[in-house]
């Protein structure tokens, strides 16, 4: 992990120092032309050796509340790792966790490349299903919900 300097940006003096204080900074980007808004972690390998996580979809405040449940989930040792499957942490929706491709890094985890250095650490998309228990990847999907969370990463099933 980048060490805070003087030289830091405040943005990035807040995001080192949110990841020193609480273990994780939560990260959110519009929606734009180019895609569906999306909020990411950054820290969670580095204080939790959990990987960093990103979500599609979801309003911030929705996404931060569920991101820093999973953070203070990680921290008392539990892991949500590519190719799992979780209960309990959206209430009334099982989620998935799928691996995120490096090649993706570039395009949706900017601030922890910057935090980290690069891509060394692991990232891991959450993926919700439909009312009807529908995963984005599965025939039948009203279209928008398939547009407002793409699926970045791979699953193995």
């Amino acid at each position: 992990m980048r060490a805070l300097t003087d030289n830091d940006s405040p943005t990035h003096r807040k995001l080192l120092q949110d990841i020193e204080d609480n273990g994780v900074h939560i990260v959110h980007v519009p929606a734009d032309d180019d895609g569906p808004a999306f909020t990411f972690t950054v820290g969670l390998w580095h204080s939790f050796e959990q990987p960093e996580v990103i979500v599609f979809g979801l309003q911030q405040e929705v996404a931060a509340d569920l991101l820093n449940a999973l953070a203070d989930e990680a921290a008392e040792g539990k892991t949500f790792l590519a190719d799992s499957r979780h209960e309990g942490l959206l209430v009334g929706y099982p989620l998935r966790f799928l691996e995120v491709p490096k090649d993706q890094y570039a395009g949706h985890f900017g601030m922890a490349l910057w935090a980290y250095e690069g891509d060394d650490f692991p990232g891991v998309q959450m993926v919700w299903p439909d009312k009807q228990g529908r995963w984005p990847w599965e025939p039948g999907l009203r279209e928008g919900f398939a547009q407002s969370q793409p699926v970045i990463g791979r699953k193995s099933s």
